[in-house]
């Protein structure tokens, strides 16, 4: 595994569990455990305290630590973490872990873990969605933007993760998802194959590239465009 790689991982099992992702900070501490650097060095490069760099790297090896259920610090770090990363992939039938929260609602975890809802959630079905979204005039075109998006391809072997994003949005209407995984792995596939087999229930459906990091009113100028 690259090192970016890696730390997009690690981003992805803190933020699945704290709703955080690393900072500048706890990622300068992993990239320079890695790269065998001590903390003075690490703290040079960040412009912060030796001792500053030590405390937040010590809460971070714990963090990892509890998360992971093995002793993480920073000789073992790079180690155990790609040993987890790969272990992850394998265990779960080559997928990529998916991860979801419901704002202010709940939290599920597709990786085995408890599922929690809000109690007696409000239920909608397909059809349900449809006309609530419909409008007045019969002939009504719902906009797809899918310029962006790549070409549909052979899909093969994530019909559980499908038919679990369209669950996730369709009857229990979660709001925001996250698909992390390796690159290469199949999310771009995966989610254009889900949009494929839910366009017909909305009316917008953009498909729109975040790697370059676009500030909020940006993006929102973007989609409004």
């Amino acid at each position: 595994m690259t090192t970016e790689e890696l730390l997009q991982w690690a981003d992805g099992i803190v933020f699945a569990k704290t709703e955080k992702h690393l900072d500048s900070v706890q990622t300068a501490i992993l990239e320079g455990a890695w790269q065998g650097l001590k903390y003075e060095d690490i703290a040079k490069k960040c412009h912060r305290s030796k001792s500053h760099i030590k405390n937040i790297a010590g809460e971070l090896w714990q963090t990892l630590s509890a998360l992971l259920g093995e002793e993480i610090h920073k000789a073992n770090s790079r180690s155990v973490l790609e040993r987890k990363a790969v272990s992850s992939i394998y265990n779960y039938g080559n997928s990529s872990q998916i991860v979801n929260s419901k704002i202010n609602r709940s939290h599920i975890n597709i990786c085995g873990e408890s599922r929690q809802y809000e109690e007696n959630p409000k239920q909608r079905s397909p059809s349900d969605l449809s006309s609530s979204h419909s409008s007045p005039t019969q002939n009504y075109s719902p906009i797809i933007d899918l310029i962006d998006a790549p070409d549909l391809s052979d899909f093969y072997n994530r019909n559980t993760e499908l038919n679990t994003l369209k669950q996730w949005i369709l009857q229990d209407q979660i709001r925001l998802i996250t698909i992390y995984g390796l690159s290469g792995i199949g999310k771009s596939v995966l989610t254009r194959q889900l949009i494929e087999q839910i366009k017909p229930e909305f009316d917008y459906i953009i498909w729109k590239s975040l790697t370059e990091t676009p500030t909020l009113s940006s993006l929102k100028n973007q989609l409004q465009q």
